[in-house]
């Protein structure tokens, strides 16, 4: 009986979105805080036809960098009720296509190609980076996944042309693409290492990309390059996070990248790189290097590399499989191949689905923070602010509509490092006349106090706000300054 491939695939792409909106309408809220920053900004795209270039309610009002060509995308759908978690699990889901396409062209085995595919669906790092969320990185990775297919059929007239379309817009995605550039330099250096022939056209392609993408990035980020110089490369990210941002467990690392395509990716890797000197590999691994070495420099947080360092493992896998059915085809164990695929399908469901669906159970949950958050937007004066958590900033933004003290958009914010410890103070307590002149220096106008906020500070409550006339309790966990 013969396989339909495209049939078979199709069924894993409408699985995996089905599985991905389940999740995010059985869950009231967005699983991250930075979904509510970019649904801010394209609700402000919506309404003004404009981008958000001044936010008057993050920090009490700052400037704003951030490339808003994502938001632009999601507002053309906003005629779709929940567009705002129907596109982006849709573009996600879009990888499953692209893996099998970029598979099948460095393998030409159809069997391998759609085993990597269906892993590509179930990625643990990418779940939990992507799933009920409204994430850059849901547009940002199938276009990065497009341009390497684009790069593997260069002499084909069409992918020529949409790799220079996605040259120009995958900066206006998010400054990661910067990696993606960075690492068609370390191919092209790889390539003349080992002296494997590649055409002047597509060399020239390369280092038109790497110029194009670093151009653009310099013009979105002039102001703040102007403002921190070289520092910009760490985002203006706070000393007291930065440790956390790049914090590093090993046991963690392997458990989101998947231990079926690290282990079958590094096979792969290793054969095209010392067997074979393979120049698909060789793409491939200058991806994984360049995610390595931006990681190592704490240039982006851990788990963004883990992320992008999960794609080219995956892709590389599809090596190892064709390897092992070429394998099966020229020795005795042919027969065994049915029972190699059943056994190689237990284990993506173990290793990788498993681990993923593990992985959407313990998603961060907001509705607390939605009631109390609604709350103060509806008995609070317009014009107030309000003092929440780094973490919860662009939640409180949202849901209140009242400006915050502190959220997590570091880059051009003010005296991020200050408030942070400024924040800190209020929270843990202590002298009530040091927390009064911390809430006069911001103008804070109420507090919000959640469990976790006590637990982090090993706290049953604030001190000094049950027995003062200065903190009145207004609702459950939200209190308002009198003085």
């Amino acid at each position: 009986m013969k396989i339909n491939y495209k049939i078979i695939l199709f069924v894993i792409f409408l699985l995996t979105f089905g599985f991905r909106l389940y999740i995010a309408f059985t869950n009231p809220t967005f699983s991250s805080d930075d979904s509510y920053f970019n649904l801010r900004v394209t609700n402000h795209i919506i309404e003004n036809k404009s981008p958000l270039l001044y936010d008057e309610l993050s920090y009490s009002g700052r400037n704003l960098i951030y490339p808003q060509f994502f938001n632009y995308f999601l507002a053309l759908f906003s005629f779709i009720p929940g567009y705002e978690k129907i596109i982006p699990a849709l573009l996600i889901s879009s990888i499953i296509l692209i893996v099998y396409l970029i598979c099948n062209k460095i393998t030409n085995n159809k069997t391998a190609s759609l085993f990597s595919a269906f892993l590509s669906a179930f990625i643990p790092i990418e779940i939990k980076t992507n799933i009920n969320q409204i994430s850059v990185y849901s547009l940002l990775i199938p276009i990065i996944l497009l341009m390497i297919l684009c790069l593997l059929n260069l002499d084909n007239r069409k992918y020529f042309n949409l790799f220079i379309i996605l040259t120009f817009l995958s900066p206006l995605i998010h400054p990661i693409s910067f990696l993606f550039s960075l690492s068609l330099i370390f191919y092209l250096l790889l390539i003349n290492t080992e002296s494997i022939h590649i055409t002047r056209a597509k060399k020239e392609v390369i280092i038109f990309s790497f110029f194009t993408i670093l151009l653009i990035n310099f013009f979105l980020y002039r102001e703040a390059l102007i403002r921190y110089g070289t520092d910009i490369l760490w985002q203006n990210i706070p000393g007291s996070l930065f440790d956390s941002y790049f914090k590093f467990n090993i046991v963690e690392v392997l458990y989101l990248l998947g231990i079926i395509p690290l282990i079958f990716g590094v096979m792969g890797v290793y054969t095209g790189l010392f067997k074979k000197k393979d120049p698909d590999i060789l793409l491939l691994s200058s991806f994984m290097l360049s995610t390595l070495l931006l990681t190592a420099l704490k240039l982006i947080n851990l788990q963004v590399g883990v992320l992008f360092l999960s794609l080219p493992l995956l892709i590389a896998s599809s090596k190892t499989l064709s390897n092992l059915y070429y394998y099966f085809s020229i020795t005795k164990f042919a027969k065994y191949k049915k029972h190699f695929n059943f056994v190689l399908f237990v284990l993506i469901i173990i290793f990788s689905l498993i681990p993923s669906f593990l992985i959407t159970t313990s998603l961060p949950n907001y509705e607390l923070e939605k009631d109390r958050f609604t709350w103060i937007k509806e008995n609070t004066e317009p014009n107030s602010v309000v003092l929440a958590p780094y973490e919860m900033g662009n939640i409180l933004t949202y849901y209140s509509e009242r400006k915050n003290v502190v959220d997590n958009n570091f880059l051009l914010a003010p005296n991020i490092d200050e408030r942070l410890s400024d924040t800190e103070l209020v929270y843990k307590g202590g002298f009530e006349v040091k927390a009064l002149e911390l809430v006069e220096k911001y103008k804070i106008d109420y507090i919000y106090v959640s469990p976790e906020i006590l637990s982090r500070y090993d706290l049953v409550k604030i001190p000094y706000v049950d027995d003062s006339n200065c903190f009145e309790p207004v609702a459950e966990n939200v209190y308002k300054v009198k003085c």
